[in-house]
C-alpha cells in the first residue's frame, strides 16, 4: 500500500496528501536518523524517517526518497519508490544493537538488491 502510493488492490487507503506527509522531511536541515554520523543523510516525515542521500553501508542500495523505520529489536520496512521495492526484514534480537546500521539490515538490502537485477 506504502508503495502504491496509499493504494492497494484497487482501494484506497491513505490520501495523496497523507502520502506526502508521510514522505516529504518536515524537520528542515535538522540531523536526523539513527546512524551515527550519518544525521545529515536522513529527515523525518510524519512517521517515517526518509532518506535524503544514500550512503556506504544500509543506505547504499537505497535511492533518496526512500523512507521507512526500523524496531527496536532489529525489525526493518523500508520503502523505495525510484526503484519499487519495499523491503521487509522481520527480526526479533535484543542483541543486535542499532538495528537501522546493523550489518543484518545492510547484507539483507544488498542481497535483495542483487537478486533484482538479475
Amino acid at each position: 500500500m506504502l508503495l502504491g502510493g496509499g493504494s492497494f488492490g484497487g482501494k484506497q487507503f491513505l490520501t495523496p496528501e497523507a502520502m506526502k506527509l508521510l514522505t516529504t522531511v518536515q524537520t528542515g536541515d535538522l540531523p536526523t536518523g539513527f546512524i551515527e554520523n550519518r544525521g545529515t543523510n536522513y529527515g523525518w516525515g510524519i512517521g517515517t524517517c526518509i532518506l535524503r542521500a544514500p550512503h556506504p553501508g544500509v543506505a547504499a542500495t537505497l535511492s533518496p526518497g526512500t523512507f521507512g523505520h526500523g524496531g527496536a529489536w532489529g525489525t526493518q520496512a523500508w520503502i523505495d519508490p525510484v526503484r519499487g521495492v519495499a523491503y521487509v526484514l522481520m527480526v526479533q534480537r535484543p542483541d543486535s544493537g542499532n538495528g537501522d546500521a546493523s550489518e543484518i539490515r545492510r547484507a539483507f538490502q544488498q542481497t535483495a538488491a542483487d537478486a533484482l537485477t538479475r
